[in-house]
């Protein structure tokens, strides 16, 4: 038999592309190199160890499969777990949530009912201050007032007083002038009684010389 080089890393490279085990790879690899070192292989043996090693790859496979169909049902299994926990846990957030939810709006309208009773007590309190304060502003502006119409009437009743002593003062002159008038009228009638009488003298002596010139 003659010796052949045998690059057992390319063997090694090509037995994992075709779908072995590297450790499996490793071990076919290192039996065919020391066959190799030793003798020369045949043919059939070729045969034989391919038909071994595709054997092993199927079993292999088979076992990597099966591994696989094992992991994914552990998988499936372990995440209908996780999502029945889940659920489980989500339910119980929910109903945390729901009594937090609960005592807080029940906090809440304590606090409400309180702030509105505390707030109705501070408005009732204003509307009285207020209403003492508008109330004493309107006894002060009808004391005010009255104090006003006081001074007014008082006023009023001086003034009348004065118009009273003017009327008469104005009625005392009124019979003055009226006195004076009279005397005057009297002296005027008296006056043109007597330039009546002159004239009508007058008029008869005319009226005489007359006669006496047509006579």
């Amino acid at each position: 038999m003659s010796s052949l080089a045998f690059d057992t890393h390319r063997a090694v490279k090509a037995l994992c592309e075709a779908g072995a085990a590297e450790p499996l790879a490793e071990a076919f690899v290192e039996t065919i190199g020391d066959a190799i070192g030793g003798n020369v292989a045949t043919k059939a043996d070729i045969t034989a160890s391919e038909a071994a090693l595709r054997a092993d790859i199927a079993d292999t496979k088979g076992d990597l499969e099966a591994k696989i169909v094992e992991f994914r049902t552990d998988l499936e299994a372990n995440i209908a777990s996780v999502k029945t926990d889940l659920e489980g846990n989500i339910a119980n957030v929910r109903a945390e949530l729901k009594t937090d939810i609960a005592a807080v709006r029940t906090d809440l309208e304590a606090k409400i009912d309180e702030a509105q009773t505390d707030l109705r007590a501070e408005i009732k309190t204003d509307i009285a201050e207020s209403e003492a304060r508008v109330q004493a502003k309107i006894d002060q502006l009808q004391a005010d007032t009255k104090a006003d119409i006081a001074e007014v009437r008082t006023d009023v009743a001086n003034v009348r007083a004065e118009m009273k002593i003017d009327i008469a003062g104005v009625r005392t002159e009124i019979a003055d002038v009226q006195a004076e008038l009279k005397t005057d009228i009297s002296g005027l009638e008296a006056r043109l009684y007597r330039q009546l009488w002159l004239m009508a003298a007058g008029i008869v002596g005319l009226t005489v010389a007359l006669v006496k010139l047509l006579g």
